[in-house]
């Protein structure tokens, strides 16, 4: 067949504009995203790099063959071992099942696609602090127990695409739990038979572990202690299954019923015998929550919070950047074996056994307080402590010679080493007195390298002691009247003053300073005692030691300062402001040793902080500066740092599709600078600023799920286009033609004006964000339910990109975009693909190739394949695995058609003239330009949909090669991909879509088309799975319009015949 002469003429030709739009848009996104990727590729500076020492150890794993199917009916699927640390733990006997057992039972629940064998880290260095540090393990807890470790082996399966998966695990467990309970029974050496095992889950993991709580074999009690490693509790870390979302779901508001009081009315649609259940399986059960920090480019921080989930008595969530002695982030995979932090999280589980009890663990309220000294910063130590004590306890009697007092009793700053002078007595060590002015707000300020002790233990050590102090105004009357634990008297004969005050040591409530991120014992004992602290006392006390400290190493800081003057704010609550203005601050040289820096606007964690410390260093300084940063229970400590290297701060703030708190004070970023100001004589100016590159480097973890949701809507609003030209005119545009068709610079000026005001739109308490709701099918969590268990409002955005702050509506522009680019590039990809296949059909290679044409299968054939299809899929096939079957066999029709009829119009649609569109009768050359530009623009969109059924197409053939066939419940609805099986054969047969006749097939069409777009930009990050839904019902549409068509008998029209009409090969 003859070219034809007239083929070229645009029907639809855009003005030039549209195409210099269109490629620059397209520039700019690629640009944009290879800035992106670029940033992600950079590795972190300071504080968010990574220091992680290497372990060692000797495993041994001993596999449990007792627990078989009699146990469970998982046992042909999954494996439970036991671990032994070679030279310390006992070992199980030759030949034999049975082991002896007398610790702590505990179990480790490996993470998505992980191995049991992670447990090697944490169990060794509990068999090494257990028998190798006896003596101290001992003196930290009494009752301590050794620790036996089992693990679970789930042939690496993929718990984070699969929500069944997750389910099986979680019941697989329970039934391991009630296993591992009744091997300690028959040890006649156990005094208390445990009733309750200690679960310890990685990444997904921890999910499981929370999951088996809220299933019905859950024996009742045995878990107490769940310890989580980058888990994400707050949202799935995937949406590709429903049934993964819906098991959140579901596990989220148990577990938020059984702390909910039942004074308060619960909205959770949970019936009131399951809330019983809930509560009574989780009164007693505390969740320590763990992540490695901005290290962790698997799973963003943020997922691993607990806002809204638990409450702070039974929940505590911490970062490994703020852990003392650990200081530093860690990645996904390192968290279980880093040294520091295993060193640190066992040493915290072995405080927190009690041999003598049952449940092996010491009550709820001490768990979590030893959680708190352990993993806490500790910042809020001090205050915390003495302001809830309305009398405190003073049990020590000071009598003081005010001779004796080496400085004023108004003294405002102290420091060692320094001048000593001659004492006077030999039984009088050097008192400081900091008497504490009432009607003024003060803070008082230390710093040392030495670690204070009681004033019972001075004159051991170098280290002073540390007292909070109330005067007694009558020293007689209170003499007889009070009986101390310790009376030490300071006076000197003959003396006519002194002063008497009743005390209490307040050593322990300091907390340590790191200076180096590699050597953790390398570190300052620092406490802060607020205004509020110190509004019961009247004085804080120093006590030297006799033993002098060494002046090259050791110093001792201390100050009482105005509190204002150690309070400093840097900008207003405006983030627009920080971005567009300067945001600086300059301290005085001589100001409190510890200054608290607020920064109101620091508040997304969508954006990385520059913070510009310009300083002076001293040769005289005891210390350089360090600088920590806290937000939401992440603490990170700026080390080393100098004038010439900005910091960069990253933080856990409110985070894109997670719950935070309405209105929270402390929801801002706040920094402290810890300094030896007696030394400085220059001011340190603060600058604060955003830095741009490192901010798209979160754009990742954050948006990682959109790279579906948001090309898609593109494709979809272009077929919104071609259908509307198709409608009209009966000539279907190219993808290329519709894509500069919505890049007329005033469909485009709106569409960008639409991306970005469209966070503000969708805001929660925006009134069209609410409307925006109803769009939405998919359930959500109450967030009544989530604010009864906070006791503060919490609101959860999942929508568009969940952006809550107004100042950053530019970032909607910028996924457009991304979207514009991913979509100009994938276009384009596919357009080379078919050039290239051409090029080929041209050559004499095609015709070693036999390619069968549409028709060379009878209809018998084909029906017989297509039902073949659907009862596997019915029985044992996911649908997942017949849409990639009807994705490949579309990319191969569209291929075929493209090679039959060579003419590629990337840009521009040719037709045979612009006058013969008037005529009823579309010429068979048409409705085969028609049908090539429908199959290229519906591959596409099959192509961005792809990845959404991948995953769970992984699960099953993970599952097929451990010939184990996992339930795909949901997965095995043929109603999901009937209408796409039918509709790809029918296409693949030459039958166009026909063109929408009537407004009311026409309104029908677009209506399907904007739905589907809309939802794909609004809620489809957070619901991907349902992307396939709708895909599914635009199918089902479609049948409908070629069931019209062979219903007036005009399908025979629309169908091709490429023997007749196009060129054959050559």
């Amino acid at each position: 067949m003859k070219a034809n002469k007239k083929r070229g003429i645009p029907l639809f030709n855009s003005p030039i504009n549209n195409y210099v739009i269109l490629f620059s848009s397209a520039f700019i996104g690629l640009i944009t995203l290879f800035a992106i990727i670029l940033s992600f590729l950079i590795p972190l500076q300071g504080a968010d790099s990574p220091h992680c020492k290497g372990v060692y150890m000797s495993p041994a794993y001993a596999k449990v063959y007792a627990f078989d199917s009699t146990h469970t009916r998982f046992a042909s699927k999954y494996s439970l071992y036991l671990y032994r640390e070679q030279g310390k733990d006992i070992m199980p006997q030759n030949d034999s099942d049975e082991f002896i057992l007398s610790g702590t039972p505990v179990l480790f629940i490996p993470g998505n696609a992980r191995s049991y064998k992670q447990v090697r880290s944490l169990a060794a260095e509990a068999a090494n602090q257990y028998y190798k540090d006896w003596e101290l393990t001992k003196s930290l807890n009494p009752n301590v127990n050794s620790l036996d470790f089992f693990t679970a082996d789930f042939n690496e399966d993929f718990t984070a695409f699969h929500g069944r998966t997750m389910l099986d695990q979680s019941e697989y467990l329970n039934e391991a739990v009630k296993f591992i309970l009744s091997l300690y029974k028959g040890n006649p050496n156990i005094k208390t038979y445990p009733t309750s095992v200690i679960l310890i889950g990685h990444s997904m993991g921890g999910m499981v572990a929370r999951v088996m709580l809220s299933l019905p074999n859950y024996k009742e009690d045995s878990v107490n202690t769940i310890i989580t490693l980058s888990t994400p509790h707050n949202t799935a870390p995937t949406t590709f299954d429903g049934d993964l979302l819906n098991v959140y779901k579901l596990t989220d508001d148990f577990w938020r019923n059984g702390f909910v009081s039942s004074n308060l009315e619960n909205n959770s649609k949970v019936s009131e015998k399951l809330t019983k259940v809930s509560s009574r399986r989780l009164k007693n059960v505390s969740l320590l929550s763990i992540t490695g920090g901005t290290l962790d480019t698997t799973l963003p921080t943020d997922y691993t919070t607990l806002t809204g989930l638990i409450p702070k008595e039974h929940g505590l969530f911490v970062s490994t950047t703020g852990i003392p002695e650990v200081w530093t982030p860690i990645d996904h995979l390192a968290i279980v074996w880093c040294d520091q932090l295993r060193k640190v999280l066992v040493k915290t589980l072995l405080q927190m056994i009690d041999v003598n009890s049952p449940l092996q663990t010491y009550p709820l309220e001490k768990r979590m307080q030893i959680m708190e000294n352990n993993l806490n910063s500790g910042f809020d130590k001090a205050t915390d402590l003495l302001s809830k004590q309305d009398s405190p306890s003073l049990p020590i009697k000071l009598k003081i010679d005010l001779k004796q007092l080496k400085d004023s009793p108004n003294e405002r700053f102290f420091q060692l080493p320094k001048s000593l002078l001659k004492r006077n007595a030999i039984n009088s060590p050097p008192i400081h007195l900091f008497n504490i002015p009432k009607g003024e707000s003060f803070k008082f300020n230390f710093i040392s390298t030495l670690k204070p002790i009681d004033i019972q233990l001075l004159n051991k050590s170098p280290a002073p002691s540390l007292l909070l102090c109330k005067s007694i105004i009558n020293s007689f009357s209170s003499s007889k009247s009070k009986t101390y634990e310790d009376i030490f008297d300071y006076k000197t004969e003959g003396t006519n003053k002194y002063a008497e005050l009743e005390c209490t040591n307040i050593n322990n409530l300091t907390y340590i300073v790191p200076r180096s991120y590699h050597e953790s014992k390398n570190v300052l004992h620092a406490l802060e005692l607020s205004s509020k602290a110190l509004s019961s006392f009247d004085s804080v006390v120093l006590v030297e030691s006799a033993i002098e400290l060494d002046i090259k190493k050791d110093f001792v800081l201390a100050d009482l300062e105005l509190e204002q003057s150690s309070n400093v704010h840097i900008g207003d609550q405006s983030l627009w402001n920080l971005m567009t203005k300067n945001n600086e601050v300059a301290l005085p040289a001589h100001r409190p040793i510890i200054v608290d820096i607020d920064i109101p606007a620091m508040k997304s964690s969508l954006l990385a902080y520059k913070i510009d410390v310009r300083f002076k260093k001293s040769n005289t300084e005891k210390f350089t500066p360090i600088i920590s940063q806290t937000f939401k229970g992440e603490t990170k400590w700026h080390l080393e740092f100098d004038e010439n290297k900005p910091i960069i701060a990253v933080m856990n703030a409110n985070s894109p599709y997670t719950p935070f708190i309405v209105n929270d004070p402390s929801n801002h970023g706040k920094f402290k600078l810890f300094s030896d100001s007696s030394s400085s004589e220059h001011l340190t100016d603060i600058y604060v600023s955003i830095d741009w590159f490192q901010s798209l480097k979160l754009m990742v973890l954050k948006y990682r799920l959109s790279i579906i949701g948001f090309p898609l809507f593109i494709s979809l609003a272009i077929m919104v286009y071609q259908f509307i030209q198709y409608g009209k005119t009966g000539f279907y545009p190219s993808y290329g033609e519709g894509f500069a068709a919505l890049m007329d610079y005033k469909i485009f000026g709106i569409v960008v004006l639409i991306f970005s005001f469209l966070s503000l739109l969708t805001s929660p308490e925006s009134p069209f964000g609410k409307l925006l709701e109803i769009l939405d099918p998919v359930g959500r969590n109450e967030l009544k339910l989530m604010s009864q268990v906070e006791k503060a409002k919490v609101e959860v955005n999942l929508m568009f990109m969940s952006i809550s702050e107004s100042a950053l509506w530019f970032y909607g522009t910028f996924m457009l975009f991304i979207s514009l680019g991913l979509n100009f590039l994938l276009y384009n990809i596919v357009l080379l693909f078919l050039k290239v296949l051409i090029i080929i059909s041209k050559h004499d290679i095609w015709k070693k190739i036999k390619v069968p044409a549409f028709d060379s299968l009878s209809t018998e054939r084909k029906t017989i394949s297509i039902i073949t299809l659907l009862l596997l899929v019915l029985l044992y096939l996911p649908y997942q695995f017949a849409f990639v079957v009807c994705t490949l066999t579309q990319i191969f029709s569209t291929s075929y058609a493209f090679m039959k009829n060579d003419s590629l119009n990337a840009y521009s649609t040719s037709f045979i003239s612009r006058e013969e569109k008037k005529n009823d009768s579309l010429k068979k050359s048409n409705v085969i330009e028609n049908y090539k530009n429908f199959n290229l623009s519906f591959t596409l969109l099959m192509l961005w949909l792809v990845p959404i059924s991948v995953p769970v197409l992984i699960v099953w053939i993970h599952d097929i090669s451990l010939k184990w066939r996992t339930p795909f419940s949901s997965h095995h609805n043929i109603l999901a991909i009937l209408p796409i099986i039918l509709l790809i054969q029918i296409m693949n047969q030459g039958y166009m879509i026909p063109r929408p006749r009537g407004r009311a097939n026409l309104f029908i069409t677009k209506f399907v088309l904007i739905y589907f777009a809309i939802y794909s930009i609004i809620f489809g990050t957070r619901h991907l799975y349902f992307l396939h839904s709708f895909f599914n019902a635009l199918c089902a549409w479609l049948l409908i319009l070629l069931v019209q068509e062979w219903g007036s008998g005009n399908l025979e029209k629309n169908n091709i015949n490429f023997s007749k009409h196009c060129s054959k090969l050559q």
